[in-house]
C-alpha cells in the first residue's frame, strides 16, 4: 500500500472541520447519538446532523438525520426511537423518528421554537422549552417594529442574544401519542433544563424567580413542579447559581452543577451540588474538599456535565485537570473524589451507559480533531474513538503533537505552558515565537474547540506558546484567583517569563517575539505592548482596552466589579491603572486590531478607542471590522479570514533579512 503524505495545516481547512457534542447512550448501552457540526460553505454558517455509532467501534457511524439543523438527540426510554429538534428555517420544532427508519413525525406544533427535550421515564411525555409572550419578531405592522425599547432593568441584553423582549422561557409537556400540549410554569422570569424525576410525577428544572432578578448576574436556583403543572418550589438557597439539575436514581435528592458564591464568583471553583427533595431548601456540596471546578454553563451546554451512577452510589463529572478537562469520580456518601478517565483531551460532555459499565464523551485537544470517545468504567481503560466526524481531514493534515512544559515565574509559582513546534523545526534552530493568550481571564489553554488556528500558526513557521498564567483555570482555586484584582501584574510577568523560558531553551528567537490573543487574551496584549517593546508584531482581538469606557457598554457590568474590585467612580484608580489605552504613549509595536461590530460583551467601541489612539501617534495599526457575530459568534468565512491574516500580520514584520555582501 502506497504511504499517504500528510500536508501541513492551512486556515482553511476550518472549511472540513466537524465538531461534535451532546452524546447520548442508547437504552440497551450499544449506540451513542451525538451532534455532528459542519460549515456550510454556501450558507457561510455552521449546521448540524445527528449521527448514530456503534458504543464498542465495531462498526460504522452513520447519519440519522439529513435535512435542516438537528440538534438535542434525546433516546426513548425503550431504545426505539430517538426525540430530537429540528429546524427548517421556520423555527425549532420537536420530531420523533423510529430506529428502524420511517419519516420523521412533529410533535409540536405551535408557534415559536423549543429547546432541551427529556423524555418521562415511562416514555409518554416529553417535556422542553418553549418561549411564551410576544418578541420583535411578531411585530407586524411599521409602528410595531419602529417602536422604542423601553429600558428599566441592568440586565436588558445579552451577547449572541440582542435585546431581551417580553417572551420567557417556559416548561411544557407533551403527549407523544396524542399531542396534547400542557404548559406546567409561567411568570417574568426564565425556566431552562427540566429533568423528570424517576416515577414521573415530578420535574427540576432552573430559574431565577427573585425580585431583583433582572438586576443580577448569573444566579440561578432548582426548583421543582408537579408533572400536572401547579407552582413550583425552590430547593437551594438563592445564594449562587446552579445548572443541569438531575435526579438521583431514587428520587430523594438532586444534583446539581453550582455555587452559593453570590456575585462574587470570579475565578471560584463550581461544584457539584446535593439539595434534598422534600423539606427545606438546604445545599451540600459533594466536591468542595477536592479543590476542583466542575464543568458546566447553564449559557451555551455541550450536553451533560455529569451524571449519577445508576445504583445511585456516586457521580461522575467533568472537571478541569491542568489544561485537561478529565472525568471524574465522586462517592455519595463519603464524598471521596476519583480521576477515573485520564487523557491529553478537553472532553465537554459525558454520558453513562444504562449499566454504568461505559461512558461516551466529546473530547477535542489542540492536537486532536472533536471526536466522540468511549471508556470502560471498569478497570484501566484509555478512551477509544468511535465517531469518524474528522477522520478524512485527519487523514489529511499532520497535526503536530502538543508538548507541555514548565517554568518559574518571578516570585517562584510554577507556570505551565503547552507548545506546539512547526513540523518542518530542524533541530536545535531558534525559531519566531508566537505568544497566544487565552481568554476569560478565568480560561486555559490549549483552547480545543478549533484547533486548526494555532496548528496553521505553527504550520507558517512559528513556535507557538500557550501559557495558563495566574488567573487560569483548572490549577485549583487559589491560582485561578490570584488574577483578581490584578490584571496585568502578575499574570503578566508570568507570560514574559514562558517567553524566556523558551529564548533560555534555545528555541525561540529572541528578535522575532509576536503576540495576540482574544478577549481577556486582547486585553493582555494590548497591555503587553504597552509595557514593553519585545514584540514585533501584535495581534489584539475583541480588547478591553478602556475598563472604564467599557463599564457602561459591555453586557454583564458584574462580572467587571467581581474582577476589579468596585466600580469606575468607586475605585477609579484601579481602573485608569489597570486599562492598556493609559499606557498607549508607550505603543510602538505594530498592532492589527479584529473585532465583531455585533459584540455586546467587549464591545468595538473599545478597539475603536485604541486604533484612534495608535492612528493618531504614528503607531502601524490596522482595523479589521466584522460585520454583524456577537464575542463568541461569527461565521465560517470570517474564521478563516481572521487566521490568515493573523498569520500575514506577523510574517509581515518579520526582520528583513541582511543582503550579502
Amino acid at each position: 500500500m502506497a504511504r499517504v503524505t500528510k500536508r501541513a495545516v492551512r486556515p482553511e481547512d476550518t472549511w472540513k472541520l466537524a465538531n461534535v457534542f451532546d452524546p447520548r447512550i442508547s437504552p440497551d448501552g450499544r449506540q451513542v447519538a451525538y451532534v455532528v457540526s459542519r460549515p456550510d460553505r454556501e450558507q457561510d454558517r455552521a449546521g448540524a446532523s445527528i449521527w448514530l455509532a456503534p458504543l464498542d467501534g465495531k462498526g460504522k457511524p452513520r447519519a440519522f438525520t439529513h435535512e435542516g439543523h438537528a440538534r438535542a438527540p434525546r433516546w426513548a426510554p425503550d431504545g426505539g426511537s430517538l426525540a430530537f429538534i429540528r429546524n427548517l428555517g421556520k423555527g425549532s420544532r420537536l420530531m420523533l423518528a423510529p430506529l428502524d427508519g420511517g419519516e420523521p413525525r412533529e410533535l409540536s406544533t405551535g408557534p415559536g421554537s423549543v429547546q432541551e427535550p427529556c423524555w418521562s421515564p415511562d416514555g409518554k411525555r416529553i417535556a422542553y422549552l418553549h418561549a411564551t409572550g410576544k418578541g420583535r419578531r411578531e411585530a407586524v405592522t411599521p409602528a410595531e417594529r419602529n417602536a422604542p425599547v423601553v429600558v428599566r432593568d441592568l440586565y436588558y441584553r445579552f451577547d449572541g442574544a440582542g435585546l431581551y423582549d417580553a417572551r420567557r422561557r417556559h416548561l411544557f409537556t407533551i403527549d407523544v401519542e396524542s399531542g396534547e400540549e400542557r404548559q406546567l410554569t409561567d411568570g417574568d422570569w426564565h425556566d431552562a433544563q427540566p429533568c423528570w424525576s424517576p416515577d414521573g410525577k415530578q420535574l427540576v428544572f432552573i430559574s431565577d424567580r427573585s425580585p431583583d432578578r433582572w438586576d443580577r448576574l448569573w444566579r440561578s436556583d432548582v426548583y421543582v413542579v408537579s408533572a400536572r403543572g401547579g407552582r413550583a418550589r425552590r430547593l437551594t438557597r438563592g445564594r449562587g447559581a446552579a445548572s443541569h439539575p438531575l435526579f438521583s436514581p431514587d428520587g430523594t435528592q438532586v444534583a446539581a452543577v453550582g455555587h452559593e458564591h453570590g456575585d462574587d464568583s470570579g475565578g471560584r471553583n463550581t461544584h457539584l451540588m446535593l439539595a434534598p427533595v422534600r423539606g427545606r431548601a438546604s445545599v451540600t456540596s459533594l466536591t468542595a474538599d477536592s479543590d476542583l471546578s466542575v464543568m458546566g454553563s447553564p449559557l451555551a451546554p455541550l450536553g451533560a456535565p455529569f451524571s449519577w451512577r445508576p445504583d445511585g452510589t456516586g457521580l461522575l463529572f467533568l472537571a478541569g485537570d491542568a489544561g485537561a478537562v478529565a472525568i471524574f469520580s465522586v462517592d455519595r456518601a463519603s464524598g471521596a473524589v476519583k480521576k477515573i478517565v485520564e487523557a491529553e483531551l478537553q472532553a465537554g460532555a459525558l454520558s453513562v451507559s444504562s449499566d454504568g459499565a461505559r461512558v461516551a464523551f466529546c473530547a477535542a485537544w489542540s492536537s486532536e480533531l472533536p471526536e466522540v470517545f468511549a471508556a470502560s468504567l471498569r478497570g484501566e481503560s484509555r478512551p477509544r474513538r468511535v465517531s469518524d466526524a474528522n477522520t478524512a481531514l485527519r487523514s489529511e493534515i499532520k497535526l503536530v503533537p502538543t508538548r507541555r512544559i514548565r517554568y518559574p515565574s518571578f516570585d517562584g509559582l510554577e507556570i505551565e505552558a503547552f507548545v506546539l513546534q512547526p513540523p518542518a523545526a530542524r533541530r536545535g534552530a531558534k525559531l519566531p515565537l508566537a505568544l497566544e493568550i487565552h481568554g476569560g481571564p478565568h480560561g486555559a489553554h490549549p483552547m480545543a474547540m478549533n484547533p486548526l488556528r494555532m496548528q496553521a500558526l505553527a504550520a507558517a513557521g512559528y513556535v507557538v506558546l500557550m501559557p495558563n498564567p495566574r488567573g487560569s483555570a483548572s490549577y485549583g482555586e487559589e491560582f485561578c484567583r490570584a488574577c483578581v484584582g490584578d490584571w496585568g501584574g502578575g499574570d503578566y510577568r508570568d507570560l514574559m517569563a514562558g517567553v524566556d523560558e523558551l529564548i533560555r531553551r534555545g528555541i525561540a528567537d529572541p528578535e522575532r517575539l509576536y503576540v495576540g490573543g482574544y478577549s481577556y487574551g486582547g486585553y493582555m496584549s494590548a497591555w503587553m505592548v504597552g509595557q514593553t517593546d519585545r514584540f514585533r508584531a501584535a495581534a489584539v482581538g475583541a480588547p478591553i482596552t478602556n475598563l472604564a469606557s467599557s463599564f457602561g457598554n459591555e453586557d454583564i457590568p458584574h462580572a467587571s466589579i467581581a474582577e476589579l474590585g468596585g466600580t469606575p467612580w468607586s475605585n477609579a484608580e484601579a481602573y485608569r491603572e489597570r486599562s492598556p489605552i493609559s499606557y498607549v504613549e508607550n505603543i510602538k509595536t505594530p498592532v492589527q486590531l479584529s473585532h465583531w461590530e455585533g459584540d455586546l460583551r467587549c464591545p468595538i467601541g473599545q478597539s475603536e478607542e485604541l486604533y484612534t489612539a495608535l492612528k493618531l501617534r504614528g503607531v502601524p495599526v490596522e482595523f479589521v471590522r466584522y460585520p454583524g457575530g456577537s464575542h463568541v459568534g461569527r461565521t465560517p468565512s470570517q474564521d478563516i479570514d481572521s487566521a490568515e491574516r493573523l498569520i500575514a500580520w506577523y510574517d509581515k514584520h518579520a526582520p528583513r533579512k541582511r543582503a550579502r555582501r
